[in-house]
């Protein structure tokens, strides 16, 4: 059957993500058929064409730019054919494979070809036997590298106007673009947005739209943001300057995933070179950096060798906001900034992540333990007050919304030993920065035996007590304490292991920008209690793997439920979590291990039984006694009184 078709034979092209970096090796551009536009500078007033389209080609430097695409879809025209070439992509994200779509454009498919060529890039090319939107094409595309949301859109549903405001909303495909002086168009007889986030310059016009609540940000695009010499304390626009100056990290690309612990070599430098900003390796470039900011999974990969990044904040910038990006962008992804913020940079940085590079010691670098711990600090302050999560959170309330309820964490605490409910129920009191229920299951105890009760009655948080039949086998017990809980995700936690107070949290953070469907954390320190000795043991962390520790599982609702919960056996319960996950096509991410302890004695009483010398045999470090590392905070001897063997 031949296809007929009165469209005009054009080609339309956009590029994405390579302002002030070098162009990419790819025949798309010397089409002589095509005409092309930035897609970083289109206005959001109207569709890129008013006429019938035969294919789209699209040019995205990274999978990053090509989310940014995303919220533009409306704007893109319909296509009987289109082609995409992402020209850089780390080795851990997954393929562009079109995630489904119920059949809407992917069903009238009838060719698709994707190949990584030589040189590491993409090439997509899709033809299909009717119009589909390019736009809808282009966000299955994306959502088939970084997975399907785990955690929903971020509220309220927002529409955008004004150049480079897709920056505010990376990957989300329920935007309505609006014309930058308004109104906000109508979709299926209800208001676009709940919400209009409008970039503008000095001269954009005055809003002429209904009613909608707006919110101004200065544009940032191109990086040129100054603060107003009649207003100091604002953006140019009359936008005071906060955090929320500033688009957000988009943490599902910029992320800690692929930290490097060893990292040797001098510090990198940060300069404006050339249009762009360049961070370097003694004086030789290593990665291009937009003004606007932008980094890049790729930025990120190229400078993870560096111990650290030095940026001189007071350097009299031409684009200072670009710069602030940057460095939030880097803590984001862990990367030890060196940087020393006056009280505009704390003003634009926030206050927590401020006073970390105020307060951080260069020669610290030196000791790859401080280092990471401080990593993981600045990550915990850019990614909650800057990542995509947070922003909205800020920016919804600044619109007048109640932003939505924090997800909350149901801890399940199994134990068949009074003597250490106690301990057990101080290391999950001791947890912040997340909602915390605490189930625990008495397995052949009585919650009336007096250490249990004054345990209880002492615990400050909520809690339910359950008391399970000793007969029944251990992945039983677990299961009767999922039942009894209401949270929307479920950690396990072990009666005898040493927690850290951020350790639910981090967990969190890492479920959010690895979008797994359960996370948890890399078994590296280990007290032997026999012989008294505190051991680091090595391990790879910050990567998708099959397993992580058994007791440091924290996992979604709806993917528990899924695969049935534990197994009904005495144990290997937490492996064979593991492996349901895995076999129903879930993704599993391991966190840094530094929350975590392992307390070792006498294997009797423990379900996995390994003996003593295990731990011996192969160790990054030890210690004589109970060392914990800073980011417990534990009453034990630092590393500065108590040094490794």
């Amino acid at each position: 059957m031949r296809v007929r078709s009165n469209m005009v034979d054009t080609v339309l092209g956009g590029h994405i993500g390579f302002e002030g970096c070098p162009e990419p090796p790819t025949d798309l551009c010397g089409r002589a058929d095509a005409s092309w536009v930035d897609l970083d500078a289109v206005p959001t007033d109207r569709p890129l064409t008013g006429t019938a389209v035969r294919r789209f080609l699209l040019l995205a430097r990274t999978p990053a730019d090509l989310r940014r695409v995303v919220p533009l879809g409306a704007l893109l025209p319909e296509v009987r054919g289109i082609t995409v070439v992402i020209t850089e992509s780390p080795a851990w994200r997954s393929a562009p494979v079109p995630a489904l779509d119920n059949g809407r454009y992917w069903g009238k498919l009838r060719n698709l070809q994707v190949c990584r060529e030589p040189d590491g890039s993409w090439r997509i090319e899709a033809d299909f036997a009717g119009q589909v939107p390019a736009g809808g094409v282009l966000r299955t595309l994306s959502r088939g590298m970084t997975g399907p949301s785990r955690g929903g859109p971020h509220a309220p549903v927002v529409s955008l106007a004004g150049v480079g405001s897709s920056h505010w909303r990376p990957g989300d495909p329920n935007v309505t673009p609006a014309p930058v002086t308004g109104p906000v168009p109508c979709r299926n007889n209800a208001p676009g947005g709940d919400l209009v986030l409008r970039t503008v310059t000095a001269e954009t016009p005055p809003w002429q739209g209904d009613g909608s609540r707006l919110i101004e940000r200065p544009e940032v695009s191109g990086g040129t943001v100054r603060p107003d010499a009649a207003q100091p304390g604002t953006a140019g626009t009359g936008v005071p300057f906060s955090p929320d100056v500033i688009p957000p990290v988009d943490e599902a690309v910029v992320c800690p995933i692929g930290f490097v612990a060893a990292a040797d070599g001098p510090v990198g430098g940060f300069r404006e070179a050339h249009g762009a900003y360049e961070i370097t390796r003694e004086d030789r470039a290593v990665t291009r950096i937009p003004l606007s900011g932008a980094l890049t999974e790729m930025d990120i990969i190229r400078v993870r060798g560096l111990p650290g990044v030095a940026v001189e904040l007071d350097g009299g910038w031409r684009a200072p906001v670009g710069v602030a990006r940057v460095v939030c962008g880097l803590a984001a992804a862990g990367v030890p900034v060196i940087a020393r913020p006056g009280p505009w940079w704390s003003r634009v940085l926030g206050t927590e992540l401020a006073a970390l590079l105020n307060g951080f010691d260069p020669e610290d670098l030196a000791d790859p333990l401080l280092r990471e711990s401080f990593s993981v600090r600045l990550r915990r302050a850019a990614l909650r007050t800057h990542g995509v999560a947070g922003r909205w959170r800020s920016l919804a309330e600044a619109g007048g919304f109640r932003p939505p309820d924090p997800p909350t964490v149901s801890v399940l605490l199994c134990t068949r030993r009074p003597d250490m409910v106690g301990f057990a129920l101080s290391q999950v009191g001791r947890q912040r920065g997340v909602p915390v229920e605490l189930i625990l299951a008495l397995h052949g105890l009585s919650a009336n035996r007096p250490e249990v009760a004054a345990a209880v009655a002492a615990y400050p948080g909520a809690i339910e007590v359950i008391e399970v039949d000793p007969r029944k086998v251990f992945g039983d017990v677990l299961n009767e304490a999922a039942r009894a809980s209401s949270g929307d995700y479920l950690a396990k936690m072990d009666d005898d292991d040493w927690y850290g107070p951020d350790h639910l949290s981090d967990l969190m953070l890492a479920r959010r920008y690895s979008n797994a469907d359960l996370v948890g954390c890399a078994a590296e320190f280990y007290h032997l209690e026999t012989i008294d000795t505190t051991v680091r043991r090595r391990a790879v962390t910050e990567v998708y793997a099959n397993h992580v520790a058994g007791s440091s599982i924290l996992v979604s609702r709806e993917a528990f439920t899924g695969v049935g919960g534990f197994r009904p056996i005495p144990r290997a319960v937490d492996t064979q979590l593991l492996e349901s996950v895995t076999a129903a096509g879930g993704r599993i991410y391991r966190a840094h291990g530094l929350n975590y302890m392992v307390r070792r004695g006498s294997i009797a009483g423990h379900t996995w039984k390994e003996p003593i010398n295990t731990f011996l045999r192969s160790y990054r470090q030890q210690w004589r006694g109970l060392y914990a590392n800073p980011l417990m905070e534990m009453d034990v001897p630092s590393p500065a009184r108590k040094a490794a063997l």
